[in-house]
């Protein structure tokens, strides 16, 4: 039967002990007494009582210079004890024999061997803050061992019911004698739903006797780590309790021995809560030693604060190794596998540490704060866990990425499988499979709007409006100007907002946005899983600006953007295929009336009057008074009548509205109305230059006849070379002008050169008779168009669509290209 010895008290006289000196807890009787040298180590108690460590000896000290027959200490003799030489704690023999065994329990504690504690081929222990520490070698060689206990079957069970029953154990409220302090509320949580583990029971109070027969009777009162027996017994403790739950897997080894620490410290806590008012309890508690400590409640209180913050550590690791447990098999890699054996160990080593601390409370009588060597425990402990989870956390979130973005790529191939191989009869299924989990619209705007499913989109062309929350202001403002009684009978709009990540204020946005819609709206878009995100991104070419995807009532993609034909052409546009593009472009003629359609009314209605329209722009305020004074004094020499309409540049800012109210305040000219109208007239321009470029690309992608060989794309298309002549003039500050009328020819320069061929009006006002005003005065450019010019602009990177090569407008020259990034806030 297993014993308890007291350690013998120290007269008064001793000095103050070292609180970083290991106290022996080696048993001993009055007429045996081992050596007090303080400079070197005392030979260990052996395991057994076979060795009968205590024969009749006589009292005197022991020292190296004794003679052999009085140095039979626990009946051995001197050449098997430990030596007594503070940095060379083992003998050859004893290094020999741990290097063949590769153990980390010595053979037998009786020949005081220590070899095999520290690993194979160690010649001192390692410390840390005089403290022995196992190795990285030690810790391969104890993994190994730990594996070896490891011969799991098919058992499962609801672990994490079991760890979070365990949990709420760890985490109760450690219970006061006094009446008069304050106790938290009572909250009784619900286990109805939990797993009965009626069947574990056993198992669990196998691993806690096991734990109380091994490790709290095996010499080591109060739990303070001894020089070397400590050590050795809570590993061959370990090791006896791995044996135990061999058969479970390595998550559920660690559940079950923390339900056997969790059982021992609420039995605990339960005696302690009603200590002061169950006289069942006192009666208990008196058997068990603990008056004494519950009368001291800091004492009691900075234990178990202590002993709680380890056994935190052990539930946050144990988590981890569930959720390591809990991935698909192909990924539990070496990264886990490697390490997980030595979390185990150490987690059920730490359980022995928690079981010395919360049963030593019973054996404190005088000395009940804890000494450092305790505190210097937990903490070293606790940090060791803390590490080992920290390692398996950061290669736990690299396999749920891992895991993630193989879901994200088998759904995106499944999207691009829906909207290009596979046929359907109806637009609904696609939509569904772009579009879920989120199975529900809003339709209506202010207070009719209401949730509709889905399909009620059947046999419908769709138009998916696609964009963020930021770039959309510009674009719902043209769409419901167009949104008319005659476009929804020919198709549904159906917006879906697109962004990485939502926040709080995205969500308020989102709803500030839709509420006025009269269109369709994705409801709970923060929803929209990151395939679709991606699928929109990379196969619909969607970046910052909106797009308009068109579908036809089977679900098949007719536009990857519809947007350049819809502000082009308008409803005209409908069904938005490529054909009807190719179509539009075929019927459309270069003029000025094409060029303003939709963006100034007013414009257009000079146009139909017959009057001449001259459209400019530029940052120049100077060069604009100069340019609209040479074009008053030319049009009342000629006897014409002319307009003059400001549309500013590419990309407006507020830098271009003093300019704007000059303009007006000193009746200088016409002017788009707003910034906004001055946007959509560029972008016109621009969605032309994107369709243009789009009809190219499909025009060589089928394999129609092309240009002829030696000729440049765009050689051909004399559209094309304007629309980049006016993105060229969009983009500089320096001012420009165009002049026409009605349908006929379309008159166009920089402005130097403009505002000196109004100049020099004198010379080429004879030829008007003859040619025309616009024919005149466009001859009188041409010769007067310098040799060397500088000619740049910026395309608009669209869906992809940049050319491999521009000709200058000016020389028809290969153009050299460059790429710009630029981010300019006004």
């Amino acid at each position: 039967m297993a014993q308890r010895f007291q350690l013998n008290p120290k007269p008064l006289t001793d000095p103050p002990a070292d609180p970083l000196r290991r106290a022996s807890l080696i048993p001993r009787s009055a007429e045996q007494k081992l050596a007090d040298n303080l400079g070197e180590r005392r030979p260990l108690a052996p395991r057994t009582h076979e060795d009968k460590p205590f024969g009749d000896q006589s009292d005197g000290l022991q020292h190296p210079h004794v003679a052999a027959d009085h140095n039979k200490v626990m009946g051995h003799e001197t050449d098997k004890m430990v030596p007594k030489i503070a940095h060379n704690p083992h003998s050859s023999e004893d290094l020999v024999d741990a290097n063949s065994r590769h153990s980390l329990v010595p053979k037998s504690l009786g020949n005081n061997s220590l070899g095999g504690r520290f690993g194979p081929g160690k010649k001192q222990a390692f410390h840390r803050n005089g403290r022995p520490m196992f190795s990285l070698s030690d810790d391969r060689v104890m993994a190994d061992r730990v594996l070896k206990t490891h011969s799991p079957d098919m058992i499962f069970f609801d672990v994490k019911s079991l760890l979070s029953v365990v949990d709420d154990i760890f985490k109760s409220h450690v219970p006061s004698i006094d009446s008069s302090a304050p106790k938290p509320s009572l909250v009784f949580k619900d286990y109805a739903d939990h797993t009965s583990f009626e069947t574990f029971a056993d198992i669990i109070d196998q691993i806690s006797c096991e734990i109380d027969c091994k490790c709290l009777h095996g010499g080591e009162p109060h739990g303070v780590m001894t020089s070397g027996l400590h050590l050795d017994n809570r590993n061959t403790t370990t090791f006896s309790v791995l044996s135990l739950v061999s058969k479970y897997r390595w998550d559920a080894k660690l559940v079950l021995v923390l339900a056997a620490l969790a059982v021992k410290y609420g039995v605990f806590l339960l005696l302690a809560e009603t200590f002061a008012t169950n006289q069942l309890t006192k009666s208990l508690a008196l058997i068990k030693q603990l008056p004494s400590i519950f009368s001291r409640q800091n004492a009691l209180h900075q234990r178990l604060d202590k002993t709680r913050i380890l056994m935190q550590d052990m539930v946050d690791l144990t988590t981890t190794i569930i959720r390591i447990y809990e991935l698909p098999p192909n990924h539990i890699t070496a990264a886990f596998t490697d390490h997980v054996p030595t979390a185990v160990y150490w987690i059920v080593r730490c359980v022995l540490i928690c079981v010395s601390h919360i049963s030593g409370v019973s054996g404190f009588k005088q000395d009940q704060i804890m000494s450092f060597m305790e505190i210097s425990e937990i903490h070293e402990n606790s940090e060791r866990l803390r590490k080992i989870n920290a390692y398996l956390l950061e290669q736990l979130k690299k396999s749920h990425l891992t895991i993630e973005d193989g879901i994200i790529d088998e759904e995106y191939q499944e999207l691009i499988q829906t909207f290009t191989t596979i046929i359907h009869i109806d637009v609904v299924p696609p939509l569904i499979r772009l579009l879920r989990p989120i199975d529900f619209l809003y339709h209506g705007a202010g207070v009719s709007k209401r949730r509709v499913g889905i399909n009620v989109l059947t046999q419908k062309h769709v138009l998916l409006l696609i964009s963020d929350l930021e770039n959309i202001e510009k674009e719902l403002y043209i769409l419901e100007s167009l949104y008319t009684d005659a476009w929804q009978q020919s198709f549904e709009i159906l917006w879906v907002p697109v962004q990485d990540f939502w926040t709080e204020a995205d969500d308020a946005k989102f709803e500030s946005l839709h509420s006025n819609m009269r269109w369709y709206v994705l409801g709970e878009p923060r929803r929209l899983r990151k395939a679709a995100v991606r699928f929109v991104k990379e196969w619909w070419g969607f970046k910052n600006r909106p797009i308009l995807v068109a579908l036809d009532p089977k679900g098949q993609v007719m536009s990857t953007n519809a947007f350049p034909m819809v502000w082009i052409w308008q409803s005209f546009a409908y069904p938005f295929t490529t054909p009807r593009e190719r179509d539009l472009w075929g019927e459309q003629e270069w003029n000025l009336e094409f060029l303003i359609d939709g963006t100034d009314p007013h414009s257009l209605n000079q146009l139909i009057e017959g009057k001449y329209i001259c459209l400019y722009g530029g940052e120049d305020l100077q060069w604009i008074k100069n340019f609209t004074s040479l074009w008053r004094n030319v049009a009342k020499a000629a006897n014409i009548q002319l307009e003059m309409v400001y549309v500013g540049k590419r990309n407006p800012k507020n830098g271009i509205q003093p300019i704007i109210n000059t303009i007006r305040d000193e009746n200088l000219s016409h002017t788009l109305p707003d910034l906004f109208q001055i946007w959509f007239f560029w972008t016109r321009i621009e969605s032309m230059w994107e369709s243009k470029q789009r009809m190219l690309k499909a025009h060589r992608t089928k394999g129609r006849e092309g240009f002829k060989e030696g000729l440049k794309e765009g050689e051909k298309d004399l559209v094309l070379q304007e629309i980049v002549a006016m993105l060229g003039y969009g983009g500089e500050g320096d001012g420009w002008g165009l002049v026409s009328k009605a349908s006929d020819l379309m008159v166009r320069a920089k402005g130097n050169l403009f505002s000196t061929g109004l100049a020099e009006y004198n010379q080429w006002e004879v030829n008007i008779p003859t040619n025309g005003f616009l024919k005149a005065l466009n001859d009188h450019l041409l010769m007067r168009l310098p040799p060397h010019h500088c000619t740049r602009f910026m395309l608009p990177e669209t869906a992809g669509i940049i050319p491999n090569e521009v000709e200058c407008t000016e020389c028809r020259r290969t153009m050299e290209k460059y790429y710009l990034y630029q981010c300019c806030l006004e």
